[in-house]
């Protein structure tokens, strides 16, 4: 599909360009955004706050669920294959079906992230931690959107709570350093070095969730 087109579908998911997390935080209720703020400020008492804030929110309704789950997997197939383009269609049309749905609207985000469109990869997954705040790999697909927008502070914070709540901190670590010597984005692999060595020094800098 055409990336005018794409754009259009986005729109009407309520993720086009030029609507950032805004478009996130209309659907969030703003606490999206606070919650990544209270991240990066390291405020563990906001950040828990706001995340409970976000989980008594009422969720979106599903308008069709097993076409949602349909769209997603034919979605990670082109995923497997490195379509993101053609997969972030299916994945936009699926978040039309179920925006409840947190795995749906991250599988956009990245999958928009890795086809170049950075800022509408920051608003799916906005969208994807206001359903799930404790979501480890939205965090850590947050963390790569903003390396590449430059904000590498931010993309750190939000890398090193993505490691927080992960569950196989060991695996999550062997990731991340394959990323930093691999990633052919220089402001990644720079984000990443960075926390690999904050986990990897004698104090570790983290408090697992």
């Amino acid at each position: 599909m055409p990336l005018n087109a794409l754009a259009a579908l986005l729109m009407c998911a309520g993720l086009c360009a030029g609507s950032g997390a805004a478009a996130a935080d209309k659907s969030a209720g703003v606490t999206a955004s606070m919650l990544v703020s209270s991240a990066i400020a390291r405020d563990d008492a906001r950040f828990g706050q706001i995340a409970a804030q976000l989980k008594m929110q009422p969720r979106p309704a599903r308008v069709d669920r097993r076409a949602a789950r349909d769209l997603n997997e034919r979605g990670l197939a082109l995923w497997q294959r490195q379509r993101f383009g053609e997969a972030a269609v299916l994945f936009a049309q699926a978040h039309q079906a179920d925006a409840s749905d947190a795995e749906i609207a991250e599988n956009l985000g990245y999958s928009l992230l890795k086809s170049g469109q950075v800022s509408q990869a920051e608003a799916a997954i906005l969208a994807a931690l206001a359903l799930a705040p404790e979501r480890a790999s939205a965090w850590g697909s947050l963390g790569l959107v903003y390396a590449k927008q430059g904000r590498h502070g931010d993309g750190v914070a939000c890398v090193l709570t993505a490691y927080r709540y992960t569950r196989e901190p060991k695996r999550t670590l062997d990731a991340y350093s394959r990323l930093a010597a691999t990633d052919e984005d220089p402001r990644v692999r720079a984000m990443l070095s960075e926390v690999v060595r904050r986990l990897s020094g004698p104090q570790q800098d983290i408090k697992r969730g």
